[in-house]
């Protein structure tokens, strides 16, 4: 079965017909799949904020309260919390088009997204079981792909800008939030 295939394109391309057998075949096994797919999507919304402070860790930040996010570290929080949580919404009703409609776009917000994704993939499949990392892989695949058009689509306005010369949204003088704040 092709897990990234809708629903309800398939339906729509019979025409007012009834599904093929294979259809119908794969129908069921999706349906008989949704508590395998209902598990593995608790298990990301459970581990998001620990998996999300590890990429941080690896691109650079120290962890703990002393040290509070930078604009840019909180922006790429927010864009890795997004794609996992629409990840995690295509897994679960087995259509990418959250993926692919919510996505698009975002990946040019920060300069590191691609890499701290990378870095995520890394991070959630090394946590968890072989079988919920083959469930969870068409998934990336296909964020990956977005990420790709996305980029080739909306290309830096300069590949020689640095990191902290990119445009971040302006931030009110308060405090800076914690990752636990952010995503409450």
């Amino acid at each position: 079965m092709d897990d990234l295939h809708s629903w309800p394109e398939r339906i729509a391309d019979r025409e007012g017909g009834y599904l093929t057998p294979d259809d119908l075949q794969d129908l069921i096994r999706y349906s008989l799949s949704f508590e395998e797919r209902l598990e593995l999507y608790q298990v990301l919304q459970q581990q998001e904020l620990t998996w999300i402070q590890k990429v941080l860790q690896q691109q650079g930040h120290s962890g703990g309260t002393e040290s509070p996010l930078t604009p840019s570290q909180r922006l790429l929080a927010r864009q890795l919390a997004f794609c996992l949580r629409s990840l995690g919404l295509s897994l679960l009703i087995g259509d990418p088009l959250p993926l692919r409609q919510w996505t698009c776009g975002v990946m040019e917000r920060h300069l590191g997204l691609p890499t701290a994704l990378q870095q995520l993939q890394a991070v959630v499949q090394g946590s968890l079981p072989a079988d919920q990392q083959g469930l969870l892989a068409p998934y990336w695949q296909e964020l990956q792909a977005v990420c790709a058009t996305s980029q080739a689509q909306f290309p830096s306005p300069s590949s020689s800008r640095s990191e902290a010369e990119v445009d971040l949204p302006t931030v009110p003088p308060e405090r800076a939030l914690t990752l636990a704040e952010m995503f409450v």
